[in-house]
């Protein structure tokens, strides 16, 4: 019976691979200049024609009844033969009762490039904080005219890792974090200073000053947090509003700011979609990453910069290839 059932049904097993949130930690933090210029020759691959990109929009099913989410992130990256097919499920965990202080849940997933199962499972709270983390570094990096002193609105995972890239970068001196638990701040800069000695980290309460070469801003702010008014940074790097109730921009900043992105996708969420839905800013005027490698930044005028990502499956998509790439070691 058993063998009848077998040879009729036809079940082969899928072979695959899990890497959890701290395996995750380990390969894209025991090496952070090596992560980071994989992340910046495959983006240059795309840009100059070497690599071709299939990415289509992330797809937000939001819960009528709360605030939370679900997102599905689909992506592909074709490099002659090597086709990498990535897509991420994941959702924004308000009520964490069953998991909690986790605000991202869920998995991402590589699929075989020619038989289209799941070959490799991440976990992908970390994986989604770091990748959001090396991609503010890279804007940094290729934002400012200096960065000798950058301040991170926000120390929870993804400012944690926005610092840790940043000081990875060098030309860092001193990164203060601020955040509404002053302990939580206290921690991620104790942290931090343990891993990198040569740079002054110190923590601080939110609404300290912001006089600063580079503002990070990694929050879960519904409200706008940050105007013409009060920040002088020439730089701004937005990271915290990638859902339509999120905000860390002002309005006020349509029209007098130099607006980038990591992918157009990303207007169409947080600030953005807002300042676009109102009129105040058309987006042919936003520069998404790869515009940024192929034109390079214009260093004329005195507009801010700022640079806003609402999360990339591309990012997933660069960051799962490295993984894979490196768990091999």
């Amino acid at each position: 019976m058993n063998d009848l059932l077998a040879s009729v049904l036809r079940i082969t097993p899928e072979p695959y691979r899990h890497l959890d949130d701290m395996q995750i930690h380990r390969l894209l933090t025991r090496d952070p200049q090596r992560y980071m210029g994989y992340i910046r020759a495959q983006l240059e691959g795309i840009a100059n024609g070497h690599a071709s990109l299939d990415l289509r929009p992330k797809q937000v099913f939001s819960d009528p009844e709360g605030a939370g989410d679900f997102r599905v992130m689909p992506c592909v990256v074709r490099n002659g033969t090597d086709v990498r097919k990535t897509v991420k499920l994941v959702g924004t965990n308000v009520a964490q009762s069953l998991i909690p202080d986790q605000i991202t849940v869920g998995k991402a997933f590589a699929l075989h490039p020619a038989e289209d199962f799941v070959t490799h499972i991440f976990d992908a709270c970390l994986l989604s904080s770091a990748r959001t983390g090396v991609c503010a570094a890279l804007a940094l990096d290729w934002l400012s005219d200096r960065r000798n002193r950058t301040a991170i609105v926000g120390a929870g995972r993804v400012g944690y890792y926005a610092a840790f890239y940043a000081a990875s970068l060098g030309g860092v001196d001193e990164i203060s974090l601020s955040d509404r638990d002053p302990a939580r701040a206290a921690r991620t800069a104790e942290l931090l200073g343990k891993q990198f000695p040569a740079t002054h980290f110190r923590a601080h309460g939110i609404g300290e000053t912001r006089d600063c070469d580079a503002l990070i801003l990694a929050t879960t702010s519904t409200v706008p947090i940050c105007s013409p008014g009060n920040c002088n940074a020439p730089v701004i790097i937005s990271l915290g509003a990638d859902s339509e109730c999120q905000h860390e921009l002002d309005q006020s900043w349509a029209g007098v700011a130099d607006i980038y992105v990591d992918t157009l996708d990303s207007a169409n969420f947080g600030d953005l979609l807002a300042w676009h839905e109102a009129g105040l800013i058309a987006l042919e005027e936003v520069t998404d990453m790869l515009g940024i490698l192929r034109n390079g930044v214009s260093r004329h005028g005195s507009n801010t910069r700022i640079f806003i990502s609402t999360g990339s499956a591309l990012f997933d998509n660069l960051t799962i290839g490295y993984l894979i790439d490196n768990a091999r070691d």
